[in-house]
């Protein structure tokens, strides 16, 4: 009888260590992915703020982008008025300058 209370305990001893180890090994794995799960949330952050500032920066060119435009086009405008207008002046500067020889 005192043999098969020795092998019981025996048995329960090989158990403790088996539910022990895989204690440690749950624990590892855990912690491990606690980990993982950390830095990945520290990258998002990161990215978050990243996007965050490359939004900003984009809505800035953006926003100089439509008022330099908006200037080429007041110029533009203006650079046509400026070419009509000197067009005639320098016809009317050229026949009050320049003496035109007579045709044969």
């Amino acid at each position: 009888m005192t043999n098969i209370k020795q092998n019981i305990i025996e048995k329960d001893v090989i158990v403790d260590k088996r539910v022990t180890m895989l204690q440690y090994i749950n624990t590892g794995i855990l912690s491990l992915i606690l980990g993982i799960a950390t830095m990945i949330s520290v990258q998002l952050s990161h990215i978050k703020e990243d996007q965050s500032v490359m939004q900003a920066e984009l809505l800035r060119l953006k926003t100089v982008q439509d008022i330099n435009v908006a200037n080429v086009s007041t110029l533009s405008g203006k650079v046509q008025a400026l070419e009509i207008g000197y067009a005639q002046d320098l016809k009317n500067w050229v026949d009050l300058n320049y003496v035109r020889k007579p045709q044969k």
